[in-house]
C-alpha cells in the first residue's frame, strides 16, 4: 500500500437538522463479509497481511457509520464516517493520467499473476462513501478523487480500469479486475450502485452512458447466474454462492432494482430469497459444492500451480502445422502479437515442412485424420493421450489454444478440464458448418469429393457410407467441447449465425468472444508508380495493365466458376478499350484441372496466370502489383484473411457476402459486395472498376486505412489477453510512480 498522505478534512457542521435530505446506503453491510467476494478468503487473513487496513473494509465501515448517522443524527457517527472516508483518501493511488483507486495488494486470485488488482466491489463502495462525504463537506479534494475513481469504470482492465467489454456494445464491472474476466455478481452490482450514487450527486452524461451499457449487459446476463436451484458466484468458475453470499446478492439486487426501477430484477431477487428457504435447493447446493471439491482434488493431483510472473506458457493445438492456409497465418499472427509475453509450443497430428523452427509435439499416425469416420475418434483419443502425457511429464501449460471447436477442441477441452488448465477454442469455421444451409452444402461437397477420389470403387462406396456416421460424430464432439471448454474465440460478426449455433450447443454468451483477425500493415507496402512498374515488368506484365488477383484454395466452396464466368462477361464488354488486363490466380487444390478447363472454355488463356501455391511473401508481392481482388466464395467463416490481405495491399476488392463479415469489411466504400453465385452482379462490379481506375485507388486507400485501424497487432493482442490471462496492474502502477518521481525531480530542479 502507498505511504499515507497527510490529509486535513473538514469538521462536521454542528447543525444536523438536514440529515433527512441525505440518502442511506440501501444495504445493511454489517452482516456480510464483503472481502470474501474478492478471493474467497476471510477478512481476518487480509487484516493480518495488511497491518489492519483493507480498503473494502474501510468503505464498508464508512457506509455503516453513515447509515447510523442518518438513523440517529449522532455527531460521533458522522465523525467516524469521515475518518474512514479520509482513510480511503490517504490510501488512494493514481492509475495512469486521470484515474485512481485502491488496488488490493494481497495474494492474487488463483490463476493470475501479479500482486495488485482492482475490484469493482472496492471501487463501487468507495465511490458511494466518498460521494456522501462530499455532500457533507463539499471538500474539493474529495471531488477530485471521486472523479478519478469514477474514471476506472471507463477504462478497460488492460488500461487500469475495472471494465471488461462484452459483445459489441456491452461491458461488465469486474470484482476481480484481471483476465480472464470472472463476471462476478458482487463486482457488477456494487459497481453499478456506486455509479448510480455518483450520478445522483455529481452528474455526468458519460457516466450515465456507462451505467446504461453496464445495466443492459447485467440484465442480459442475469439468467446465466441461475442454475435452476441456486445462484452462481460468477460466470467463470460457475461455483454456487454460499448461503450468506446468496443473501447478500438478493439484498443488492433489490437495491439495484430500486435504483433502476426494474421489476425484472426485483422478481429475480425474490426468487433468490426463495432458494434459501427451499429444502431441495439446499440439497442441490450441497451436492454442487461436493462436486466442485472433488474436481478441485483431481486437478491438484496434476500439481498445476497458479500462473507466475514471466512468459505465459501456451500450447497451440492444431490438426496440421505448419500447413499452408488461413489457420497457419492465424497461428503465426498469434505468435507475432504475443512474442514478448508468451512462450508457445505446438501440438499437431500432421507436421508439415519447415517445422524445425517451432517447438512441435506430434501425436497419432498419418491416418488419424479428423476428416473421416472412424478416424476422427482415433484423432481425438490420441490427441487426448498426448496432451495428458505432456502435462504429466512437466509441460506446465497455463493455457491451451485449440484451433477448432469440434475435434481438436474436444480432446483439448477434456484434457484441460482433467488437468486444471484453461482451454480457449479458436474456431475457424467448424461451428459455422453446423448452420443448416452450410451443413447441407458441405455434405454435398464432401460426398462429391469422396466419389471423385482416385480410389477403388469399393473404397469410395465404403467411404461414402461411413460419412453417414461422420456427421453425428462431429455434432457429438461439438457438444462435448461446448460442455468442457472455458471460452470460445471466434473470428467474425454476431450476424453470421455462429452465436445461434453456440446457443444450441449450450454455450453461454459470456463464454464467447467474437474477435478480429490481425494484419500487420507494415508488411503490405503499397509501391509507388515507378516501383510497381518495375515489379510488373519482372512478371511479364505491362506497367499500365489492369491486374486482377484471385488468391484462394482451388476448391468447390470458393466459387471459381463464378469468378471466371464473370470475368469473361466483363471482359467481352471491355475489350474495345484496348487496355491490357491480366488475371493472376494463386493457390492449389482438388479443382485445379477444372479451373484450367474453365479458363480454356472462356478463352482466357492469354490473360490468366496460374501461379499455384506460393509462400506468404510472394502472395504479398502479387497483391502489391494488383489493382483488383476478386473473391466469389459460396461458403466461408469469420474474416477471410485473403480479403483482408488484399485490403491491406490497397486493392479494390469485389467479394461475395459469404461470409457475412465481408459486408462489414467492405462497407462505406471500401469495396463492393455481391450475392454469392450471382454472375451478373459480379460482372457488373468488375466492369465498373475496370472503367474507373481512380475508383480502384480510392477504394484501396479506404480499405488499407480501415485494416490499419481495426485489425492491427495491438488490437489482436488485446483480444488474446482478454480471452487467456492478464494481471499486470503492478506494471501500470510502477509506470505511474516513475512518472511522479520524474515530475518531482523536474520541480526540484
Amino acid at each position: 500500500m502507498p505511504q499515507g498522505k497527510s490529509v486535513e478534512h473538514n469538521a462536521m457542521p454542528a447543525d444536523h437538522s438536514s440529515v433527512g435530505r441525505y440518502a442511506a446506503y440501501p444495504v445493511d453491510l454489517g452482516h456480510f463479509q464483503l472481502i470474501d467476494l474478492h478471493a474467497q478468503r476471510t477478512i481476518a487473513a487480509f487484516y493480518q497481511s495488511s497491518a489492519g487496513y483493507h480498503p473494502t473494509a474501510s468503505a464498508r465501515d464508512a457506509l455503516l457509520q453513515w447509515n447510523n448517522y442518518l438513523a440517529t443524527g449522532s455527531a460521533s457517527a458522522a465523525q467516524t464516517f469521515l475518518q474512514q472516508v479520509y482513510r480511503l483518501v490517504e490510501h488512494e493511488m493514481r492509475i495512469g493520467a486521470d484515474a485512481g483507486g485502491w488496488p488490493l495488494a494481497f495474494p492474487a486470485p488463483e490463476g493470475t499473476s501479479g500482486d495488485s488488482w482492482l475490484s469493482a466491489v472496492t471501487q463501487g463502495l468507495g465511490l458511494s462513501a466518498l460521494v456522501r462525504a462530499y455532500q457533507l463537506t463539499h471538500d474539493h479534494i474529495l471531488l477530485e478523487i471521486i472523479q478519478r475513481v469514477a474514471r476506472t469504470f471507463d477504462l478497460d482492465i488492460l488500461d487500469g480500469g475495472v471494465c471488461a467489454p462484452f459483445e459489441q456494445d456491452g461491458l461488465c464491472f469486474e470484482g476481480m479486475a484481471v483476465y480472464p474476466a470472472t463476471h462476478d455478481l458482487g463486482g457488477f452490482i456494487f459497481g453499478l450502485c456506486g455509479l448510480y450514487d455518483y450520478v445522483k450527486v455529481i452528474g455526468a452524461s458519460s457516466i450515465e452512458k456507462r451505467i446504461q451499457a453496464g445495466f443492459a449487459t447485467f440484465h442480459d446476463l442475469l439468467e446465466e447466474f441461475e442454475t435452476g436451484f441456486w445462484t452462481c458466484r460468477d460466470l467463470l468458475q460457475r461455483q454456487p454462492a454460499s448461503p450468506a453470499q446468496l443473501m447478500l446478492y438478493a439484498h443488492l439486487l433489490d437495491a439495484l432494482a430500486a435504483h433502476a426501477g426494474c421489476e425484472y430484477c426485483a422478481a429475480r431477487a425474490r426468487r433468490w430469497w426463495q432458494y434459501r428457504q427451499r429444502i431441495d435447493s439446499r440439497i442441490y447446493y450441497w451436492l454442487a459444492r461436493q462436486s466442485a471439491a472433488l474436481r478441485h482434488y483431481v486437478q491438484r493431483c496434476f500439481k498445476h500451480t497458479s500462473i507466475t510472473s514471466g512468459p505465459l506458457r501456451v500450447c497451440v493445438a492444431v490438426s496440421a502445422f505448419p500447413a499452408p492456409g488461413g489457420i497457419q497465418t492465424f497461428v503465426e499472427n498469434i505468435a507475432q502479437a504475443t512474442r514478448n509475453d508468451w512462450q508457445i509450443e505446438y501440438l499437431t497430428q500432421h507436421r508439415g515442412p519447415d517445422g524445425e523452427k517451432y517447438c512441435i509435439h506430434r501425436f497419432g499416425t498419418r491416418r488419424m485424420t479428423p476428416w473421416y469416420f472412424p478416424f476422427l475418434w482415433l484423432y481425438v483419443v490420441s490427441g487426448f493421450r498426448k496432451l495428458v502425457s505432456l502435462v504429466l511429464h512437466g509441460a506446465n501449460y497455463d493455457v491451451v489454444l485449440a484451433q477448432d471447436g469440434v475435434c481438436t477442441g474436444a480432446f483439448v477441452a477434456l484434457a484441460a478440464r482433467l488437468t486444471g488448465r484453461r482451454v480457449v477454442c479458436i474456431d475457424h469455421g467448424d461451428l459455422s458448418l453446423l448452420i443448416a444451409h452450410n451443413h447441407q452444402r458441405y455434405r454435398s461437397e464432401r460426398l462429391r469429393e469422396v466419389m471423385t477420389k482416385p480410389w477403388p470403387l469399393l473404397v469410395r462406396l465404403t467411404a461414402r457410407l461411413l460419412l453417414s456416421l461422420y456427421w453425428p460424430s462431429r455434432r457429438l464432439l461439438a457438444r462435448l467441447t461446448a460442455r468442457l471448454a472455458n471460452h470460445y474465440l471466434i473470428p467474425g460478426v454476431p450476424q453470421d449465425g455462429v452465436n445461434e449455433v453456440c446457443k444450441q450447443l449450450g454455450v453461454h454468451r459470456s463464454r464467447v468472444t467474437r474477435c478480429l483477425n490481425m494484419i500487420d500493415i507494415d508488411q503490405y507496402i503499397v509501391p509507388d508508380a515507378a516501383t510497381q512498374a518495375g515489379l510488373r515488368r519482372q512478371r511479364g506484365i505491362r506497367h499500365d495493365a489492369i491486374v486482377i488477383a484471385i488468391v484462394c484454395r482451388l476448391a468447390a466452396e470458393k466459387g471459381l466458376e463464378i469468378a471466371l464466368e464473370a470475368l469473361y462477361r466483363s471482359l467481352t464488354s471491355y475489350a474495345s478499350t484496348g487496355q491490357e488486363i491480366r488475371v493472376v490466380i494463386v493457390g492449389d487444390g482438388p479443382l485445379r484441372r477444372q479451373v484450367e478447363q474453365y479458363i480454356h472454355q472462356y478463352g482466357l488463356d492469354e490473360m490468366c496466370q496460374m501461379q499455384g501455391e506460393l509462400p506468404g511473401r510472394e502472395v504479398i508481392a502479387i497483391l502489391g502489383v494488383s489493382d483488383i481482388f476478386l473473391y466469389t466464395s459460396w461458403r466461408g467463416a469469420g474474416y477471410p484473411l485473403a480479403i483482408m490481405e488484399a485490403m491491406a495491399a490497397g486493392c479494390a476488392v469485389i467479394a461475395s457476402t459469404e461470409p457475412v463479415a465481408n459486408a462489414c469489411l467492405l462497407d462505406e466504400g471500401r469495396g463492393i459486395t455481391v450475392p454469392p453465385g450471382d454472375v451478373l452482379q459480379t460482372s457488373h462490379a468488375l466492369s465498373r472498376l475496370l472503367q474507373d481506375r481512380e475508383l480502384c485507388r480510392t477504394m484501396g486507400q479506404r480499405a488499407r486505412a480501415y485494416i490499419a485501424q481495426h485489425h492491427s497487432p495491438a488490437m489482436f493482442q488485446r483480444t488474446l489477453l482478454r480471452a487467456t490471462c492478464w494481471s499486470a496492474l503492478d506494471s501500470l502502477l510502477s509506470q505511474e510512480k516513475s512518472l511522479q518521481v520524474n515530475d518531482e525531480c523536474v520541480v526540484e530542479q
